[in-house]
């Protein structure tokens, strides 16, 4: 039977809205006849379905080296906590929208494990009954709307055993009477009341509808504290992990979770590592632009770090000498590295300031790199603005040829000059190189609109175009990418390619 036609869809309205990725991971499961159901949050289903939401799948345990092969074969990558946040049973996985250059996120479960969002301190042993029992919704597998709202009841009510998630939980609690509702509409209560005492007899039907009382009441947050605790001590067989190591666990996960809200760094990353992405090519081709739509599609959910290999930042054995660049500059114009851009200087022998400068530049950039490196290992994905080749004179690489020093007029300026290569020629190699592209006419055009003071700078641009584009970056790969399209073209290749490395 062919893949398309193993998922019925109610309207081809329905069929269209689902992201081309999903719809393949979905025809891939019905193929290989895999148990799964989408098992919460399922009045939101269209938005997973579409890619705008998680997606948050049960799969039967014994059918998980099936799924983790659909997974590969549908271009899914599987990420971990860096933190070590993550939760038993629980798989974190992206995959790449090409059309949209977004990440698709996928949770995968094999066993139930829930509670507080934090700590998830309770296993609840009904994964069995969830997959045995489904129904079709937008053509996917989800729970009967009786077992939909009994497992609602249950994580709501445990939610409010911890301040900490009492206080998450009540910044959007209107979602949460809004699924209630929705849930209510979709099933007998009285039945659903039944099953829940059937899974959990410890758990009354009196005490099932006032859980559901509380939950649908906005304000009542005192008597939801109270019932939570209730049904917490209807379920203390069911924890994974007691009290004394769940409230350290709690405040570790609080501390994780504040410190990438500081830093603004994501806690998941692929668990192939990261790569350092160095952004190459003439200026005004776009690198800016592209790298922030790279920090913002990736960023979203993975750990994404920017740099600037062009411009370093000082390192404590420079930042003095950083301290009188500005004095320098004015007085001593002729002496910019712009000016040594210009064919007419280059011929003749450089300053000993020059050199200096040229020398700390690659000091600097040598320890910005080398940092990189390491935080792409441990699993970030760092884009760098501009990278140094091995080509002597090209832009941000080694700027002295050996002949060059030989004919340097003093042994200091000869030793700052070796100085420089060596530290050139200790780089960590890039990940990916994308080269970008595009004419010369067209880049003239965007550093026109860039509306910089003074104007365009035509000359500079088209004399650093020859350093900039002939970079050899060795062994490393490189994507080459014409930045002469729409935008929304451009990205999605960029992002396909630098996805494609990972």
């Amino acid at each position: 039977m062919p893949a398309e036609n193993l998922i019925e869809f109610p309207t081809r309205d329905a069929r269209a809205a689902i992201n081309p990725v999903v719809r393949a991971l979905l025809h891939g499961m019905a193929a290989r006849s895999i148990r799964y159901c989408h098992w919460k949050s399922n009045m939101r289903l269209a938005d997973a379905l579409s890619g705008d939401d998680d997606i948050d799948v049960l799969i039967d345990r014994r059918d998980a080296c099936a799924f983790h092969a659909l997974l590969a074969e549908t271009g899914f990558k599987p990420a971990v906590s860096r933190a070590r946040i993550g939760h038993p049973g629980v798989f974190h996985a992206f995959a790449l929208d090409r059309d949209s250059a977004r990440l698709i996120h996928l949770h995968a479960y094999s066993q139930v494990v829930t509670g507080d969002s934090l700590v998830k301190a309770y296993r609840l042993p009904i994964e069995h009954e969830l997959l045995d029992d489904t129904r079709l919704m937008h053509g996917v597998r989800v729970p009967q709307a009786d077992a939909e709202l009994v497992l609602f009841a249950v994580r709501n009510a445990l939610k409010h055993t911890s301040l900490a998630e009492i206080a998450m939980v009540s910044r959007h609690y209107a979602g949460v009477v809004a699924e209630l509702d929705w849930l209510r509409g979709q099933c007998d209560v009285d039945r659903a009341a039944k099953l829940c005492a059937s899974w959990f007899p410890a758990i009354d039907e009196r005490l099932f509808h006032g859980l559901l009382a509380a939950i649908g009441t906005e304000r009542a947050v005192a008597r939801r504290i109270r019932l939570g605790f209730r049904v917490a001590r209807a379920l203390k067989g069911l924890r994974r992990v007691g009290r004394a190591a769940a409230f350290l666990d709690r405040a570790r996960r609080i501390a994780a979770l504040g410190f990438s809200r500081i830093t603004g760094r994501r806690d998941l990353a692929l668990a192939t590592g990261g790569a350092v992405i160095a952004l190459v090519g003439p200026k005004a081709v776009g690198k800016t632009t592209l790298g922030t739509a790279l920090q913002t599609r990736l960023g979203e959910h993975l750990d994404v770090r920017r740099i600037h290999a062009g411009k370093p930042p000082a390192t404590p054995a420079t930042w003095l000498l950083h301290l009188a660049i500005p004095l320098a500059r004015r007085l001593f114009p002729r002496e910019r590295p712009g000016e040594y851009e210009k064919p007419e200087r280059r011929e003749k022998s450089p300053s000993l300031l020059y050199v200096l400068r040229m020398a700390m530049l690659a000091h600097d950039r040598r320890h910005l790199l080398r940092k990189a490196m390491r935080a792409a290992t441990a699993g970030t994905i760092v884009i760098c603005d501009r990278y140094p080749s091995l080509t002597v004179g090209s832009m941000d690489s080694m700027q002295f040829s050996k002949a060059q020093q030989a004919r340097a007029a003093s042994a200091l300026k000869r030793g700052l000059m070796r100085l420089e290569e060596k530290f050139c020629l200790d780089l960590p190699p890039p990940g990916l190189v994308v080269r970008l592209q595009a004419p010369l006419g067209t880049s003239l055009t965007r550093d026109r609109e860039r509306g910089k003071e003074g104007g365009p700078d035509a000359d500079a641009v088209e004399r650093r175009r020859a350093l900039e584009s002939n970079g050899d970056y060795g062994s490393a790969p490189v994507a080459a990418i014409d930045t002469d399209r729409p935008i929304d073209v451009t990205v999605r290749d960029t992002v396909g390619a630098v996805w494609n490395s990972l």
